[in-house]
């Protein structure tokens, strides 16, 4: 499958979810309000998030690439859009934790590989080129390029009208 049909599928399912009030901006997570894992967690010590979750850095590109009004063809979604955007993150650069409010979202990779650490565990999940992470309402999570090369990645979600 092509990577702009399996892109279409992916907002085709977005679209599928019922989503009255959806759609705020991200809220940054201070890492003493996350709860840490239990000690002798898999695939994390115990204790709070990485210090490096807490800071976006590395982002090299950020580039809307369009949206879509969805009032039209879903009325409850009044002043929401389908938005797409490419970001490109340099080796070593992070996307600070997070939580998503109503604002459901998919991150699928293009090249290279970034390395999600989504709560509650906080254990590394590493996606590659044609892999997608689904976030939904109430995912805790920060991204980081544990990789050698550049990551791009096409994200698509619902958010307010005009957001960048």
């Amino acid at each position: 499958m092509l990577p702009s049909a399996r892109l279409l599928g992916l907002a085709t399912v977005l679209l599928a979810i019922p989503a009255p009030g959806w759609c705020q901006q991200p809220t940054v997570v201070p890492p003493q309000e996350v709860q840490a894992p239990q000690a002798g967690a898999p695939g994390r010590a115990a204790g709070a998030p990485s210090p490096a979750a807490t800071v976006t850095q590395g982002v090299l590109a950020l580039k809307r690439l369009g949206a879509l009004p969805l009032d039209h063809d879903f009325p409850a979604l009044q002043g929401r859009e389908l938005r797409l955007r490419e970001l490109t993150i340099a080796p070593g650069g992070s996307i600070a934790l997070h939580r998503h409010d109503q604002r459901p979202g998919v991150a699928y990779i293009l090249s290279g590989q970034m390395t999600e650490r989504r709560g509650p565990g906080f254990a590394p999940r590493v996606i590659g080129p044609g892999e997608a992470a689904f976030e939904a309402t109430g995912v805790t999570h920060w991204w980081r390029n544990e990789g050698s090369t550049t990551a791009r990645a096409l994200v698509v979600d619902i958010v307010p009208e005009g957001l960048p």
